[in-house]
């Protein structure tokens, strides 16, 4: 049980370490998901949007980081 709990940990750490990447990764699910609830995309054109949501969440991620070590 000892190495669920560290797995649980683990996985914890990585959600929390940057919130502002975890509310825009489940931000742009919830917003796919709604669309493809609502019937306003197709199940087949939301796969590709959530890629590219996640992808453009990434690089910016990635970009903001890059400015704030430059920075130091």
């Amino acid at each position: 049980m000892s190495i669920l709990g560290e797995v649980f940990k683990e996985l914890l750490k990585m959600f929390v370490a940057d919130f502002r990447l975890t509310l825009a990764i489940l931000g742009g699910v919830g917003v796919v998901a709604t669309l493809i609830f609502t019937g306003a995309i197709a199940p087949l054109i939301g796969g590709p949007l959530l890629i590219l949501l996640c992808a453009a969440v990434l690089i910016e991620a990635v970009l903001r980081e890059t400015r704030h070590r430059a920075r130091k």
